[in-house]
């Protein structure tokens, strides 16, 4: 799986994409490996891409980070909908279509979801 992190600035632009090593993954959430330091409740975009399906800047919340030797190891769950409160439904078939291509190894189960 690739992965990159987009950090907002203070104004909401992104800023430059830092490779990130994915941990666990489901259509819900995500832990991954990166050089970022995240704080909980932080928007950041992330781009995901598993074989022939990919998602661009797709805005996930940082529900933890800590560090892990020289990285830190931030949990997100993915924020999936609209600002008028409809899902992005789109980008949803996508995370449940690369959910079901990722190696088990990598597969975060559903009820393991963070809260």
């Amino acid at each position: 799986m690739e992965l990159s992190v987009n950090v907002l600035s203070w104004l909401g632009q992104p800023k430059k994409a830092v490779t990130a090593q994915t941990i666990k993954f489901n259509r819900f959430n995500l832990t991954f490996n990166s050089r970022c330091k995240l704080k909980p409740g932080q928007l950041i975009l992330l781009n995901i891409a598993m074989g022939i399906h990919s998602l661009r800047e797709v805005s996930a919340r940082v529900e933890s980070c800590e560090r892990c030797g020289p990285h830190y190891q931030a949990q997100v769950r993915f924020v999936l909908e609209r600002p008028d409160k409809q899902p992005y439904r789109e980008a949803i078939t996508i995370l449940k279509a690369i959910e079901q291509t990722v190696p088990a190894s990598l597969r975060a189960p559903l009820h393991m979801q963070a809260l």
